[in-house]
């Protein structure tokens, strides 16, 4: 019990200490194109867009990149990106950043593609390989400008200071941890999400309600993070089943996308679970999506630790029996709960 607290005690330091925050947040339709923009409005002409293969094929980048070079950027290209990348995609991606001389980095994608983004604007700036920053704090000086596209909503890791990459021999996840990793601007773009699968849709959506639970019943405790995982809760309860019935529902679309920025917030700052200390091992194993993975482990970590946050899950039930009697009274009334337009 006592190297619990004094755990948690030191990761309150380590928090203060190094404190997160959040990036500059564009939201919205053709937000992604906005992000183009404001990238050469910052001075920046030269960036690498980081990618997957499958965006491309889909026209889904088409936009991003007309945008780019309508506003005079010299545009290089890295689709290499792969479900759990492994440190040899990492090291591709930093040596087609150095070979076009990329003054900034650009990602749309998933998960996986933004943490490649930043391990690659990370590695470039320093001019050091992949193992040189894994680790906490281990990178040291800026990284390069970081623009990101989520086209997910689970991760949070546009607004996350960590960056997950598998090594291929030991079979482990190698964890880079630094305040230096979290992007300068993020664009939460529900046209760039919209034709997500809904099998995707659920499994990335079980990722975010994760991080928004397990920040929530964390023992390392700050208000605005505290704050953020509670709205981020009671807006995927509320929203997830509905894109999952209805992916081309934009504005529900638009409210998961940012329940998922506000859960990766709270995580990041509160710190996550035994969920996500199992299920990054299985996956690194097996290369079981991430988010099946914490939704099959979710409840049974929640009955283990129910003896020491009975009064945190107390307080969610109440806070979500509220929430659904408040739904349930505007059903019946025939009111609308999705916003306006």
């Amino acid at each position: 019990m006592m190297l619990k607290r004094f755990i948690n005690f030191a990761i309150k330091i380590f928090t203060s200490l190094f404190p997160s925050e959040k990036p500059l947040l564009l939201t919205g339709k053709d937000s992604a194109l906005k992000l183009a923009s404001l990238l050469r409005l910052s001075g920046y002409r030269r960036p690498l867009l980081v990618t997957e293969k499958s965006l491309l094929e889909l026209g889904l980048l088409d936009g991003v990149l007309g945008q780019l070079k309508n506003e005079g950027c010299d545009v290089s290209l890295f689709d290499g990106v792969v479900p759990n990348p492994t440190c040899d995609v990492v090291e591709a991606g930093i040596s087609a950043c150095k070979a076009n001389d990329s003054d900034s980095v650009f990602v749309v994608g998933g998960g996986s593609a933004i943490d490649v983004a930043k391990v690659i604007a990370a590695c470039r700036a320093m001019n050091v390989g992949v193992h040189a920053v894994v680790g906490l704090l281990k990178v040291k000086q800026p990284t390069l400008p970081l623009y990101v596209v989520p086209t997910t909503s689970g991760t949070g890791s546009e607004v996350t200071s960590t960056a997950v990459i598998s090594d291929t021999k030991t079979h482990e996840k190698n964890f880079v941890v630094d305040p230096k990793l979290i992007p300068s601007v993020a664009a939460l773009d529900p046209e760039l999400i919209k034709s997500l699968p809904s099998h995707i849709t659920a499994a990335t959506g079980m990722d975010a309600l994760t991080h928004a639970i397990e920040a929530y019943t964390s023992l390392n405790r700050f208000s605005d993070a505290e704050r953020d995982a509670e709205l981020a809760i009671q807006l995927l309860i509320k929203y997830l089943p509905v894109v999952c019935e209805d992916g081309n529902n934009i504005k529900a679309r638009e409210w998961v996308a940012i329940a998922s920025f506000l859960a990766g917030y709270a995580f990041n700052k509160s710190g996550l679970g035994y969920v996500h200390a199992i299920s990054h091992q299985i996956s690194a194993l097996y290369n079981t999506p991430h988010g099946i993975a914490n939704a099959v482990i979710l409840t049974r970590v929640l009955r283990f630790n129910q003896g020491v946050c009975a009064h945190r899950l107390a307080k969610l039930e109440t806070m979500l029996r509220v929430q659904k009697i408040a739904w349930l009274t505007a059903s019946s009334s025939g009111w609308n709960y999705l916003p306006n337009d």
